[in-house]
């Protein structure tokens, strides 16, 4: 019981450095890391060198293939570039498996990781973002590799266990069924723990001790590729549908290259391993097969994954086209569903990527806030056509508004609890007042729907002149709306020259419009109730224009809060 407690502590500190470690990497390249995916091509040969790439800094390919979800669900890019950078990942995570090997179990661990904790613990406290990030990623270093230096002292306690060497025995990857009972095995702790790199450290620790083969951990390895797809699958959760295909994508990769390796697996691929990488890992003494087998199981992981990529990337169309079949689109999302569309459920640890969800989210409110105002518009210059889908599109999009306020702000809030820079935390302050202002306009764009809608219900008129001024100022307003659409995801772009002169002109065109009012309520033109119902329009025009210059304000870097 000690054995084992003081085992799962090990797990835990390999656990939690690898979480500090990939997060400061994530944070100090985050904004790098969007750029590039981003930039990604139709070119599957790229998008691989990507994946590869991205996966081998961060150290951990259920974030790559998380972020990918998140910018398929986003629209940034498709499926199909989606596929070469999942291949990509997957060779990017066997990096982790040579790291462990070659300093895990080679060198004096204990020589290097405390003074790893120590340094990066102690250059938190020294000025300066991108010192103290990788001030987090040394921490984090050091405490993976003192987890693994616990476990790999706790596991050779284990080999004075008999019961529990009996029980390891009964799992040996001798045939085709007992690898695949292993595999079995490898995929459920992954998918358990939700982390393939940890499993791998643990496989390659009681590997590295004898208490596993060469096979067994081989056929573990190949469970543990099925696990890690897990991760991607949970996050797709509520995304959108092609954001589920690339997490099935990712699952149909793995499977099926798990599948025709097992296959071959005994008779060419364990032995091809071992003609390539140097060592024996049969040796029947303990020391020199302890040597040889950590560098054979990375070797393996590598191997596999290589091969796997080369096989299937002429392929990717059909990936992408399984995918398509295993998830099919539903009747039920060819209509407009009430609810996040860029942001996941689950916060990345990159908040520069969360970030950019919650600006994608934005700029769909403003397309809603200003498709909204469209239609009010398109209702008013109507009055004798029949538009009530209109009107309640108008107010089930009003709803929609209220909704995506309520949600985006409690995902920013969620965001600014974890460790941000100052700016992040900036921008964040200036998304809370943007998705603020933009409900605003969607509640006086409602109201001038029920205006518009009394004064149809009371058969009330407005002259000629006032229905000319109500198109005049409407049209500023909508130029306005415009202008803060194009700009709407921007920060420090100066757009407050413009924005003054819209802002003014819609004000003077208020003040304009009010004294022609009382002119025609003196000549008696027009009456006292249309007169009341036609300055309160000006208003909730002029109050759009107030919150659109508002939001000027915070794109241009003005308003600060």
């Amino acid at each position: 019981m000690i054995i084992t407690i003081t085992i799962l502590g090990g797990l835990a500190l390999f656990l939690f450095g690898m979480k500090i470690m990939s997060e400061a990497l994530q944070n100090s390249a985050g904004e790098k890391l969007k750029d590039v995916l981003w930039k990604v091509t139709n070119n599957r040969f790229k998008g691989v060198l990507i994946g590869f790439g991205i996966t081998g800094l961060i150290q951990s390919s259920s974030v790559t293939t998380v972020m990918l979800v998140s910018f398929v669900n986003a629209g940034l890019i498709n499926l199909l570039q989606s596929t070469g950078i999942i291949l990509g990942a997957n060779i990017g995570t066997t990096v982790t498996g040579w790291i462990v090997a070659i300093i895990g179990f080679k060198i004096n661990i204990a020589s290097f990781a405390l003074p790893s904790i120590a340094i990066g613990f102690f250059s938190r406290f020294i000025p300066g973002e991108k010192l103290k990030y990788w001030g987090e990623v040394l921490l984090g270093f050091g405490l993976l590799f003192l987890g693994m230096s616990i476990m790999n002292g706790s596991v050779k306690d284990l080999r004075g266990s008999e019961t529990v060497m009996n029980f390891m025995s009964s799992y040996h990857a001798d045939g085709i069924d007992t690898a695949i009972i292993v595999v079995f095995i490898g995929a459920a702790i992954t998918m358990l723990i939700q982390s393939s790199s940890a499993v791998m450290a643990m496989t390659m620790t009681l590997a590295y001790n004898g208490l596993i083969d060469f096979q067994t951990a081989c056929a573990l390895i190949l469970g543990e590729n099925i696990g890690t797809t897990i991760t991607a699958n949970l996050a797709a959760i509520g995304s959108s549908l092609s954001a589920r295909r690339t997490a099935i994508v990712h699952l149909i990769f793995n499977l099926f290259g798990v599948i025709w390796v097992l296959t071959i697996f005994k008779p060419f691929f364990i032995p091809l391993v071992d003609f390539i990488i140097p060592g024996n890992p049969f040796s029947s003494d303990l020391a020199l097969k302890s040597k040889a087998i950590t560098d054979h199981m990375a070797g393996f992981h590598t191997l596999f994954n290589l091969s796997n990529t080369i096989l299937f990337l002429p392929f990717t169309k059909y990936l992408a086209k399984a995918a398509e079949r295993i998830i099919p689109k539903r009747k039920s999302e060819d209509s407009q569903e009430f609810h996040l569309k860029y942001i996941s459920t689950a916060l990345l640890s990159a908040p520069s990527i969360n970030l950019n969800q919650a600006r994608l989210e934005i700029e769909r409110m403003m397309n809603i806030v200003t498709e909204m105002f469209d239609l009010v518009i398109n209702v008013f210059n109507n009055p004798k056509t029949k538009l009530g889908p209109v009107v309640e599109k108008i107010q089930t999009l009003e709803n929609h508004t209220d909704l995506l306020e309520k949600e985006i702000s409690t995902f920013l809030v969620r965001v600014s609890q974890n460790t941000i820079s100052e700016e992040q935390s900036q921008e964040i302050s200036i998304m809370l007042q943007r998705v603020n202002e933009l409900e605003s306009i969607a509640d006086h764009c409602e109201s001038i729907l029920k205006l518009i809608r009394r004064k149809y219900d009371k058969n009330i008129d407005f002259t000629e002149n006032a229905m000319e001024q109500i198109i005049e100022i409407s049209g500023k307003v909508k130029e306005f709306l415009s202008l803060i659409q194009e700009n709407i995801s921007k920060s420090y772009h100066n757009i407050i020259a413009k924005s003054e002169v819209i802002e003014n002109r819609i004000d003077e065109l208020r003040k304009e419009m009010r004294k022609d009012h009382v002119q025609r309520l003196n000549e008696g033109v027009c009456d006292v109730t249309s007169g009341l119902l036609f300055i309160d329009m000006l208003t909730s025009f002029e109050k759009i224009g107030d919150h659109a210059y508002n939001i000027a304000e915070g794109i241009s870097g003005l308003r600060i809060f």
